[in-house]
């Protein structure tokens, strides 16, 4: 009788085990953002085998070493910092033996790295890591510390979790195809607004710059990801509409005539039909059409108002004006710094957000603070 319960709780222990990996599978198949996904994965683990926090390390080839991909739990942040070399510890010696290991108790094992305790003041009892292994290659170990009730991890542990594993080494390796062909998709567009601002030799520069300063501003509003990403895109390409205005006007050393300045101001249209036709691409066209409207309704091309002219627009809209302010032109010389600060702030709520030019010069202030230390 006993032997049938124990053996119906094992089978009942193996179902909820292989409901676990089916739910992991759906997730792993709707979210493409891996540090989502791999949070989401690793809160189901410590759920599951009731472990007080977990990580994921990834293999640095060139320094030989292990660095947290994403640390859980309260220690998260000190922990990112943290290098742990090849072979010590735990992590470094599942890493280099491409073997799953389950430690009790880790003050009886030589092979436990007490310095990542003493950075960030965790108190390690107990660990489970497997290697995360692709195309029979070890990319990097996933583990859990700590079964909460001063209780230790078991072999039914150390089997869902050596599962969950192969899952985690899969979707990182699938995110990294796709950060890299996000980056050659990058790299492409980047090409092209470079090679339109060497148009200008003033220019030179001036969309990475933009890309640089409204990145500064989508973080500090608290942009998704995705939405950050976009909004690169958008920037990197604000411009790409001058390829079709000629040199004569982009590069005209005095002020320019009513008619060429009509002309310069059909730019961002340009843009617009430039990237309209790219699925990819055609979303973010708004941007670019709208990056010189006016928050009073005084700008170009539609004279959209307020807060109709989409936030990536008006994002890029003061990059773009402070860029131009703090580098020297054919007509002026540049500004400094304080000089363009406080005509972003004359300029708040007319030509600018108000709101968003408080955040930029807060937030560059820092950054310029940040340099000098």
């Amino acid at each position: 009788m006993k032997y049938l319960k124990s053996r119906i709780r094992s089978l009942q222990k193996k179902i909820k085990n292989l409901e676990i990996l089916i739910d992991t599978t759906m997730v792993f198949s709707s979210i493409l953002d891996i540090d989502e996904l791999l949070n989401i994965v690793l809160q189901k683990a410590e759920e599951v085998m009731e472990a007080e926090v977990s990580s994921v390390f990834r293999i640095d080839e060139k320094k030989n070493d292990l660095y947290f991909f994403i640390a859980r739990g309260e220690v998260g942040k000190e922990a990112k910092a943290i290098r742990v070399p090849m072979g010590k510890g735990i992590v470094g010696w599942v890493a280099q033996h491409g073997k799953p290991l389950l430690v009790p108790d880790v003050t009886k094992d030589r092979r436990w790295f007490k310095g990542v305790d003493k950075k960030t003041k965790f108190v390690t009892r107990s660990i489970l890591a497997v290697p995360l292994i692709t195309k029979g290659k070890i990319i990097g170990v996933a583990e859990v510390l700590n079964k909460k009730g001063n209780r230790r991890f078991n072999k039914d542990d150390l089997e869902l979790f050596a599962a969950l594993g192969n899952q985690i080494a899969i979707a990182i390796e699938n995110a990294s195809l796709y950060s890299e062909l996000d980056e050659l998709f990058k790299s492409s567009i980047r090409s092209i607004s470079e090679a339109v601002d060497a148009k200008d030799p003033y220019t030179r520069g001036h969309s990475a710059r933009v890309v640089e300063y409204s990145l500064l501003m989508g973080e500090a509003v608290g942009l998704s990801k995705d939405d950050l990403n976009n909004l690169e895109i958008s920037a990197i390409l604000h411009d790409v509409g001058k390829i079709g205005v000629p040199d004569s006007i982009l590069g005209k050393p005095g002020k320019l005539t009513t008619q060429e300045y009509e002309y310069m101001k059909k730019h961002p249209e340009f843009g617009a039909g430039i990237i309209q036709p790219i699925d990819r691409l055609k979303k973010l066209s708004p941007n670019v059409l709208y990056h010189h409207e006016r928050i009073d309704g005084n700008g170009y091309p539609t004279g959209l108002k307020g807060k109709r002219i989409p936030l990536p627009a008006r994002i890029i809209c003061i990059a773009d004006s402070y860029d131009a302010m703090t580098t020297d032109r054919p007509y002026r010389k540049k500004k400094n710094i304080r000089a363009a600060f406080e005509e972003l702030h004359r300029c708040s709520g007319t030509q600018f957000d108000p709101k968003l030019v408080r955040i930029f010069v807060t937030e560059l202030e820092k950054q310029i603070l940040y340099q000098s230390t």
